[in-house]
């Protein structure tokens, strides 16, 4: 499912974000990013299930977080 809302999942911004190369400005959004970057170091999880996890994260919540989305991907 396609969300407007949100930068498409095919971007390599997400792979760079489940990877923990991106800051997040929100504290709540960075503690998100540190658990799946740490659970695919461990290789708990692929990129493609960290890719995932964030997709659905921030599609609960993306106004919230779409100044962390700017940062990170310009525009979309």
């Amino acid at each position: 499912m396609m969300n407007a809302d949100i930068p498409p999942k095919e971007r390599p911004e997400w792979i760079e974000m489940a990877q923990g190369q991106h800051a997040m400005k929100k504290y709540v959004l960075q503690l998100q990013i540190d658990r799946v970057s740490k659970k695919m170091e461990t290789n708990e999880m692929t990129i493609e299930e960290g890719v995932d996890y964030l997709y659905e994260y921030f599609s609960k919540y993306p106004k919230g977080f779409r100044s962390d989305l700017e940062e990170v991907f310009k525009s979309w």
